[in-house]
């Protein structure tokens, strides 16, 4: 992944000349990316079993100091697996309510020298 090189837009959107499909830039790339792996539930994406976080499952778990190291631990090698590029500069997760989290994380995409955030607010309601 180049500095210059942009992923697609999702959902899928024709350009307006029907010439193909219009590109994302690269920060809206790697945030769609991050999103993916921390909702993915293992077993939920085909021919790669292991990929995903599985975070909607601890929504159901006490909070505990055990439970929230096993989430950065989880999130953690899940980006360095299928994110390499990015670097974790800073990671909380919340439970501001039964049956929901809250994740912010503060990466780099090394390559590129950019950094930026993702919060994710997850529910079971």
């Amino acid at each position: 992944m180049s500095k210059e090189t942009p992923g697609l837009v999702f959902p899928l959107e024709i350009t307006a000349d029907n010439a193909g499909y219009k590109l994302a830039e690269l920060k809206e790339t790697v945030k769609f990316n991050l999103k993916n792996i921390i909702l993915t539930s293992p077993g939920e994406r085909i021919m790669i079993p292991d990929f995903g976080v599985g975070i909607r499952r601890v929504l159901f778990e006490t909070p505990t100091p055990d439970i929230t190291e096993a989430i950065f631990e989880r999130i953690g090698s899940q980006i360095s697996l299928y994110a390499p590029y990015v670097s974790i500069l800073e990671l909380s997760v919340t439970q501001p309510t039964v049956l929901s989290l809250n994740i912010r994380l503060k990466y780099e995409i090394d390559f590129a020298e950019i950094v930026d955030f993702i919060e994710i607010e997850i529910s079971n309601i």
